[in-house]
């Protein structure tokens, strides 16, 4: 006989839109993908895809931040 194994507390889940990422002052790549996020990151807009926002947000914490073009 298999034992039944249950939680014995509630479960709590993170999500992943609730803290926005913070780009890298002055650097180009962050600037756009800061943008790409906000774009699906926002409910009841056309693009919005929470999937997409957190590979966003994932690629922004993780890029490594070299400094931009001046324009």
């Amino acid at each position: 006989m298999n034992p039944i194994i249950a939680l014995t507390g509630p479960v709590f889940l993170t999500d992943p839109l609730f803290d926005p990422p913070e780009p890298a002052p002055g650097c180009d790549v962050c600037g756009a993908l800061i943008e790409q996020w906000r774009r699906v990151s926002v409910v009841g807009a056309p693009e919005y895809d929470p999937g997409r926002a957190s590979d966003f947000a994932v690629e922004i914490r993780r890029h490594p931040h070299g400094k931009g073009r001046q324009a």
